[in-house]
Parts: structure tokens; sequence; C-alpha cells
């Protein structure tokens, strides 16, 4: 469920594993407004997740210093006093609040063991799986699609999962890194005739939207879906009806408009996380498709 509490904050609630979730999202979370000094130390009345998207920060919580890198996720729980106290030029940080609440005393003892994990800080190094999932909600607040509200309470539910696992199961300190298992080549005719189609639709839109897009290759993707590269293009082509390439094109371009419209980035740094090698690849690319400069697009969306 969704509700408005004023123009810029929303309010979600989700229910997992009997625990009722309540998210508070400010505009931070859709937009990166870089402080330009310290933040000062203070204490909220529930728990705060910072996120790291780029660059570097050093978060003071106490009298302890966390340095969080891209992909790092640091959970300080409620009481705790708190502060961003550097944070890098090329820093993209975000955070959120939320709170949960056992929905019965059959469930108060997970309730129990989640507040003691949280009565010191946490910090979850390179949770890239957590971050994409991130990456996808802020998407869904940025474009505000139909379904925008259903589509974030179905990764809400996602990512809390994941939380969850992290804080319950193993010490934050010895995650397991993820594997992946790549068949025998004798059985990829038979996984492209076999699988059910939703199987690659799912990967395509995962590999497309959250992979960092310079690491984004044919080989890659046919290694994701257990393909060969011919089948893997015939995937690609019957499911967006482009080919790769062009697939390609299309994710940097969106992906560099989403950075214009919830980003005070420059037009340098956006073209760099677009996938670009260089800006003026990037302007020819997007003036090309869209018929506008990049700072008249920018310019244009500042406008409305």
């Amino acid at each position: 469920m969704f509700w408005f509490l004023e123009p810029n904050i929303i309010c979600a609630t989700t229910n997992l594993a009997g625990l009722h979730i309540q998210t508070i999202f400010s505009a931070g979370i859709m937009r990166h407004l870089p402080p330009s000094r310290p933040s000062t130390p203070h204490t909220h009345l529930n728990h705060e997740l910072f996120f790291l998207d780029r660059g570097q920060c050093t978060a003071r919580c106490g009298e302890q210093d966390y340095v969080c890198n891209r992909s790092d996720i640091l959970l300080v729980g409620d009481g705790l006093r708190h502060n961003i106290s550097q944070l890098s030029p090329d820093a993209v940080l975000y955070s959120f609040h939320f709170s949960f609440f056992p929905d019965s005393k059959q469930d108060a003892p997970l309730h129990s063991r989640l507040l003691d994990r949280l009565s010191a800080p946490i910090l979850l190094r390179g949770q890239e799986t957590l971050l994409s999932t991130l990456t996808l909600i802020r998407q869904e607040f940025a474009l505000h699609r139909p379904m925008y509200d259903s589509t974030i309470d179905a990764l809400l539910q996602v990512f809390y999962a994941q939380l969850l696992r992290c804080l319950l199961d193993p010490p934050a300190s010895a995650l397991p890194q993820p594997f992946t298992i790549d068949p025998p080549k004798e059985l990829e005719h038979r996984l492209c005739d076999s699988v059910p189609q939703i199987f690659y639709t799912a990967i395509l839109d995962s590999f497309f939207n959250s992979l960092p897009i310079q690491s984004a290759t044919l080989s890659l993707l046919a290694l994701c879906l257990h393909l060969g590269t011919v089948q893997t293009r015939r995937v690609v082509k019957a499911y967006y009806g482009v080919s790769f390439q062009e697939k390609l094109i299309q994710t940097k371009l969106e992906k560099s408009k989403l950075l214009m419209d919830t980003t005070d980035l420059p037009l340098k740094a956006i073209a760099e996380q677009a996938g670009y090698s260089s800006y003026r690849a990037f302007f020819n690319a997007f003036t090309a498709r869209t018929g506008q400069t990049p700072s008249e697009y920018r310019h244009s969306r500042t406008k409305k």
C-alpha cells in the first residue's frame, strides 16, 4: 500500500515473514543532492539505510567511522546517533527509512532477533544484488510509469527478503559470493527448446536494467542464458524486436536520460556512467537518436 505524506514523501507498507514493514521514501531516493558540508549528528525513531551508488563516503556512528564504497550498504538502527562526515566529489549516496513490527506474538522472536542485529551499525560490503534491486526501485520512482506502485511493492518484497536473509543468516562479514553454473555445451539446444520463455525474459530485463553497461557483452549475456551466441542473438531479437547492439544503444540512452532526470551529475559523468568512452561519442549518439543535444534535453526537462 502506498500513500503520500506530503508531495515529496511517500510511505509504503510491506508484509513479509510475519513482519509488517513500513518504508518512508523522500525525494532523496529519487534525486541525489550532494551535501555541501557534513550533516549534523542526529538520531531517528526508525532505521535508516544508506546505499552508495558511486564514489566513497564516511559515516560516523557514535564514535566509530564507517567508510563505504560503491555497492556498500550501511544500516543504522533507530536511536543510534550518526551523520555523514565525508563525501567524495563523485559520490552518489541515497538513503531511506524503515521500521518493522511483528504481526502477532508468534512472530515476536524474529522481530527481537532483527532488533538485536540492528543494535549496532551494520556495514554490508559489495552488495551488488541488493543494490540492483534498489536501483530498479529508484527507476520506478523516477519514471512513474503505469502501475509503478505495484511494481515497487513487488520489488520491496524482493529487497526485504534479501536484506533479512543477510541479517539473519550468515554474519555480514562472511557473506558468500555469487556463483554461476556453466552447463555443458551439449545442453544448449535442449535448454533453448525446453526452458519456459519467462526464464529468458526475466534474465534479459535484469541484464539490461541492472548490469553496468560497460560490462554488457553478447558473450556475457549468452553465459547468463546458458546459450550459444547465435541463439542469444535470436532470443534478444524475438523479445525486443531489435538486435543486441541496438538494444545496448537504447539502454545507454535510457540510462543517460534517467540520470539527467534524477541527478545533478555533470554531463561528462553521465556519459561515463551510461557506458560511453568519451563525451563526444555520447553527444553524437544522443543527438542522432533524439534530435536534441544532452544539454537541450536536460534544459527541457528542468522547465517542466
